[in-house]
């Protein structure tokens, strides 16, 4: 989920990106899952910051 978050908060910066830089297109991904223990501060920090639509897309492209 972490790097879900962290793909949710990217977007191209390159030369020639200024349009459709957001969200950035995920392919090739490789799935690992690891536990992590619930903490509910980041959550709350997070999820004001989060393109819901953006970060939605990305688990969908990423589970295939």
């Amino acid at each position: 989920m972490v790097r879900l978050i962290t793909h949710n908060l990217l977007a191209c910066h390159a030369k020639g990106c200024a349009v459709n830089n957001f969200p950035l297109l995920l392919q090739d991904v490789q799935i690992e899952l690891f536990e992590q223990e619930f903490n509910l501060e980041f959550i709350r920090n997070m999820l004001p910051r989060l393109d819901w639509r953006a970060l939605v897309d990305a688990a969908t492209l990423a589970s295939g």
